[in-house]
């Protein structure tokens, strides 16, 4: 039986930036495995560009388009967080809180999706020095294929390192594979540890990152969503976030936060020369998002309306609730006047004929959230004012209203149109790295290498990276001063709202071990006819075995040198 750490090459196509404007759409294939049917072994395969060579590394692209947002991109990993209820409760992310998660049913591809992208670059990057495209140097296209596969290496290193934070980041110590393996060697090998693999991945990173570009923009062929420079910069930069963290730094080591800090700050230090500026938080999603100067690296899809599908309310034709919004979210919005938070300020019940809880509050709150009252969608065939209390429009008794009273608006194109007639889609970007995600890992980073949030030895203390953040035209909250644990408190509220639903929370929370603190009681509200909030919690599954995934019993029976992890 074969493991999926020497899984065999899948591949495709790049798309371009004349193409599509967004990243590739993989439909072709090329297999090594030589049968009478075809003659695409691997000799052609390395003389060939477009289907051969650019096929290979496409197919070690397409891998990480393979994740959490499949399946129509409703299932955000929000769901299982304090971010999020799910509205159906046949929601595949409810397996995280609900029982249904073990290493028989881990409910996730990262290991499979992971060494199959491993295998298919370190097949790759031993196999370069056969790929001649020589017979073909008086095509017209040959110089240009000649410039993009000097750079191809660089981009495969690039995405094995990403794929190692991935591994790491989900399962701690996993197998670390630089060389294809044999069958017997895949099913016999090991797990390194965690310093091994953040070692690996920020070596490569620094070694890759001086001869990838700055932008595909202006190279050959004009592709996006390629890694590039910053990118490679920004993963390092994660990487020792993550390892620096209590769930990885169980000595508190200063060290490694200092490591953390000095790598954000090269990526805020440069952030103009490579052309990088902090964005209106509300152009970070959208039909063009994929070309907003804030983000590093994303994952670009075609024109849909899917996704509006799956997170418009019940109501909306073709609405269907997803992922929404807990009142433990909507708690953590600060209002502007004095940065007290919703939850301080109007605790408890809340009569809304007599209270508006909702106005001043962070300007970040009506551009993530829906709330009773709201006009949503935005496109003019099926505007409506969102009725959210019992009996409403969209709210219960309708089958898969939303549980919370609270919709989704962040990501959500409410341009599109969903009607069973006169459709509308529209083009979606995933954020993966963005330019604000590093002012608040800087900000963690520096605290906890220094102890204090006013300290300056990094060249920028905590709060003033904060405050870059907060002091944004369309934010303009109040600036943050506190140090010690309140700052801790309130820094990890702020962290929560800037990065809402793009897939931190889940993760942040395990890193720093906190998941009995934030994910085992979650807040929901119940507006009634006369229109009462009422606050209640609900109890969810939660266990420190947690903070790692299992490994898939199905590799464990493969290979007997695996071990699980622990509580599994």
């Amino acid at each position: 039986m074969k493991t999926n750490i020497n899984n065999k090459v899948r591949a495709g196509v790049f798309y371009s930036l004349l193409l599509s404007l967004l990243l590739p759409s993989f439909s072709s294939c090329a297999d090594l495995e030589y049968t009478e049917e075809t003659t695409r072994d691997e000799e052609w395969t390395f003389t060939y560009f477009n289907e051969g060579i650019k096929g290979l590394v496409s197919g070690v692209y397409a891998q990480v388009y393979n994740n959490e947002f499949e399946s129509n991109s409703a299932y955000f990993l929000a769901g299982a967080t304090d971010e999020a209820q799910y509205a159906l409760e046949t929601g595949a992310i409810n397996s995280y809180v609900n029982g249904g998660w073990s290493s028989a049913n881990p409910y996730d591809r990262t290991w499979t999706k992971s060494y199959t992208a491993i295998a298919d670059a370190n097949m790759f990057l031993e196999k370069l020095d056969q790929t001649d495209i020589s017979d073909w140097q008086y095509n017209t296209e040959y110089k240009n294929w000649v410039a993009q596969l000097e750079l191809f290496p660089y981009e495969v290193r690039f995405l094995r390192a990403y794929f190692y934070f991935e591994l790491f980041k989900t399962y701690g110590d996993v197998p670390l594979v630089t060389t294809t393996l044999t069958n017997g060697q895949a099913n016999s090998i090991q797990r390194s540890s965690a310093d091994e693999i953040v070692k690996f991945i920020v070596e490569e990173c620094d070694a890759i990152a001086p001869y990838l570009p700055v932008t595909y923009t202006t190279e050959i062929g004009a592709g996006v969503g390629r890694a590039t420079r910053i990118a490679a910069y920004a993963l390092k930069a994660r990487t020792l976030l993550y390892a620096a963290s209590p769930l990885h730094n169980p000595t508190g080591d200063k060290i490694k936060w200092a490591k953390a800090a000095e790598a954000c700050k090269y990526i805020l230090d440069n952030a103009e020369t490579w052309g990088l500026k902090l964005s209106a938080y509300g152009s970070l999603w959208g039909h063009d998002a994929f070309f907003n100067q804030e983000l590093i690296f994303g994952i670009g899809r075609g024109e849909s309306n899917s996704f509006e599908m799956a997170n418009y309310p019940v109501g909306v034709e073709n609405g269907s609730s997803g992922s929404c919004p807990t009142q433990s979210l909507v708690d953590q919005y600060e209002y502007q006047d004095n940065g007290e938070t919703f939850g301080q300020r109007h605790p408890g019940n809340i009569d809304l004929t007599e209270a508006d809880p909702y106005e001043g509050l962070d300007p970040r709150f009506a551009l993530t959230v829906v709330k009773n009252g709201d006009e949503w969608p935005s496109n003019g065939a099926q505007k409506k004012i969102i009725e959210t209390f019992v009996g409403g429009f969209n709210a219960a008794p309708k089958y898969g209203a939303t549980p919370t009273s609270y919709y989704l608006k962040k990501y959500v194109d409410g341009s599109c149109v969903t009607t069973a007639d006169n459709q509308t889609s529209r083009r979606h970007t995933w954020i993966v790295f963005r330019l604000a995600e590093f002012y608040l890992d800087y900000a963690e980073a520096v605290f906890n290498a220094t102890g204090s949030a006013n300290d300056p030895t990094f060249g920028m203390t905590a709060n003033d990276a904060i405050n870059v953040l907060r002091n944004r035209a369309d934010i303009q909250m109040p600036k943050f001063t506190e140090d010690g644990a309140e700052w801790v408190t309130r820094y990890e509220r702020e962290r929560l709202v800037e990065l809402a639903f793009e897939n931190h929370r889940f993760w942040d929370v395990r890193r720093w071990k906190k998941g009995a603190e934030y994910f085992k009681t979650i807040q929901t509200a119940t507006i009634n006819s006369s229109l009462m909030l009422t606050r209640s919690t609900i109890t969810r599954q939660w266990n420190d075995k947690f903070n790692f995934y299992p490994i898939p019993q199905s590799e464990l029976i493969k290979n007997p040198n695996l071990t699980q992890n622990p509580g599994w």
